[in-house]
């Protein structure tokens, strides 16, 4: 489901997560099905004051109580940063970010599904998001989008090289983990599982990229009054 079809109108798409976009400023809402267990969200809006955890999912009464968020940067020696619900704060001040581009691990500790809701701002292009050499990174579309990650006109992604991966996860699969390996300098062309899905608004996924230097996801994207 593109960006565009979603924008300009009181509308609702549901798969596994609701995006509604409520005025010519292009400030819209998602609704995100969180499962039991482990879930790879995103937050594709730009949130105020900003797009820590105690915005997103502010602790206050004690709602995300038990529930951990897991930020994962390549760069750092330790990379995951654990932050978890206490009483009616998040016991790692709850700083870390779920920026646009970014995903965590969101580890849901009851037994039934749940919805968080994020409100912000859609963001305009250009957008970029640094893919770390020879890293896995966790990341996500930057603006609330899903499909297909090459043939989306929004989400455009050109620039995989032959042996980069994508792991996308949906927590509801026997074998949640689907991969799609590239096999050659084409990313449209070149990924004999298939080109790679982003099954549903809000949803991460792993890529690694396999090259030498860092690579940049671009996506461009412009509201149009």
């Amino acid at each position: 489901m593109l960006l565009s079809a979603l924008l300009g109108a009181i509308g609702s798409v549901s798969v596994m997560a609701q995006t509604n976009v409520y005025s010519l400023n292009a400030v819209g809402y998602i609704n995100v099905t969180v499962y039991p267990g482990y879930n790879i969200i995103a937050c594709p809006l730009i949130a105020s004051p900003d797009n820590t955890l105690n915005t997103l999912l502010p602790n206050t009464n004690g709602q995300y109580k038990k529930w951990q968020v897991y930020a994962y940067t390549p760069t750092n020696a330790n990379p995951y940063v654990l932050d978890s619900g206490v009483g009616s704060s998040w016991n790692g001040g709850g700083n870390e970010t779920i920026n646009p581009g970014q995903a965590v691990w969101l580890f849901n500790p009851s037994n039934a599904t749940q919805t968080i809701t994020f409100v912000g701002q859609v963001p305009t292009g250009p957008n970029t998001n640094t893919l770390y050499a020879d890293s896995f990174n966790l990341i996500s579309t930057a603006v609330p989008a899903s499909g297909d990650i090459v043939t989306n006109s929004i989400m455009a992604f050109s620039k995989a090289v032959k042996k980069d991966q994508v792991y996308t996860y949906i927590p509801t699969n026997a074998t949640p983990y689907i991969l799609y390996s590239a096999t050659g300098n084409n990313l449209s062309t070149n990924w004999p599982s298939g080109d790679p899905i982003l099954p549903w608004v809000g949803a991460g996924f792993w890529y690694f990229n396999a090259q030498a230097t860092n690579n940049y996801w671009v996506e461009d994207y412009t509201v149009n009054p």
